[in-house]
């Protein structure tokens, strides 16, 4: 297990007793939500260009197996992962995938090297930042591939609204963000190559697509 400080936070314990069908309808529900799905999946599908189908990739945290139609569709072969068993109880429900594993992934179950690649969508974001090149370490060293993952940026018009807001006096959302550069920081931190970055939609959406691999791949 890791240090007790960091146990608090919502990726490790927010999730873990809610209501994930209520999640999936507010997260993906909508027209537009659902919208963003399809253009994250479009992003997601150029990060892993050179992934063979065939080859078995972590999707960590899979949620409710939102993801595993689309990376069944590239040929992949899936296995799921989170820390929520609500999320787990309806991922497996959705079936498609090798298999499901409860992992605290702080501390993931397998052995360095066992993947193809690893996704891990909407998850770096909800850690502390004082925590984050580590756990980005662990993810990467499961995968013979690259890390896929999503994080959110601060250059969008939204973003450039609450600045403008909160210049000015009034109340604006102040969500966490991470430039290119401190994006490059904890990549680096990690002992990692940050090797590109996939806007999902530039200036409109908040999520980039990165792929991230070892420095001697």
């Amino acid at each position: 297990m890791s240090a007790p400080a960091a146990a608090h936070y919502d990726a490790r314990l927010g999730y873990q007793t809610l209501d994930a069908r209520r999640y999936e309808r507010r997260r993906y529900g909508s027209l537009v939500r659902r919208l963003n799905l399809r253009l994250l999946e479009r992003a997601l599908g150029r990060a892993l260009g050179g992934v063979a189908p065939g080859g078995v990739v972590l999707d960590a945290p899979c949620g409710t197996g939102i993801l595993t139609g689309f990376l069944r569709a590239r040929g992949l072969r899936v296995v799921g992962a989170d820390i929520s068993p609500a999320m787990l109880a309806v991922a497996r429900e959705r079936g498609g995938t090798v298999g499901h594993v409860r992992a605290d992934l702080e501390a993931p179950p397998w052995r360095g090297g066992g993947f193809a690649a690893v996704i891990s969508s909407r998850f770096l974001m909800h850690l502390p930042s004082a925590i984050r090149p580590r756990v980005l370490a662990g993810l990467a060293s499961l995968a013979r591939g690259p890390l896929v993952a999503t994080v959110c940026h601060p250059y969008t018009a939204k973003s450039l609204g609450r600045a403008l807001r909160r210049a000015v006096g009034l109340r604006a959302k102040q969500s966490p963000r991470l430039t290119r550069a401190e994006l490059a920081d904890e990549v680096a931190r990690a002992g990692l190559v940050l090797e590109r970055v996939v806007p999902v939609l530039p200036l409109l959406s908040e999520v980039w697509v990165v792929v991230i691999r070892h420095s001697d791949s």
